[in-house]
């Protein structure tokens, strides 16, 4: 269980998804991503393009062994197309209605990217 199968932000992805709303996430946060299926039961990720906080981020700063599972494993695992640059490096990736950013680096042009679309 945890944050990352809470049913009630799932549900609240697949609606905004559905409805094309932006759905902004940066770090680990795409990790609630995991659980979240289509109408047509297919996982969300399936094909889409994505980011979050990579196997080698986690492993640098000694934090892979404390999560309840990899991120970036899981959502590859899922059909994501999961997109990294280097370490710490500033990584945004924007597929329809989802944003992702791979490291804190990402927040700020994640920020920027999330009020452009907001504007339009």
């Amino acid at each position: 269980m945890g944050p990352a199968s809470d049913s009630f932000a799932i549900k609240l992805i697949r609606d905004f998804h559905a409805a094309q709303r932006p759905i902004a996430m940066v770090c680990h946060a795409p990790a609630i991503l995991r659980d979240v299926k289509s109408a047509q039961g297919t996982h969300l990720v399936k094909g889409v393009s994505l980011t979050g906080f990579k196997n080698d981020e986690d492993t640098e700063i000694e934090l892979l062994h404390h999560l309840p599972f990899s991120l970036e494993d899981e959502l590859k695992g899922r059909g994501a197309r999961y997109l990294s640059k280097a370490n710490w490096e500033p990584n945004v990736v924007v597929d329809g209605p989802l944003m992702t950013g791979q490291s804190p680096a990402s927040a700020a042009p994640l920020a920027a990217a999330l009020a452009e679309r907001l504007k339009g």
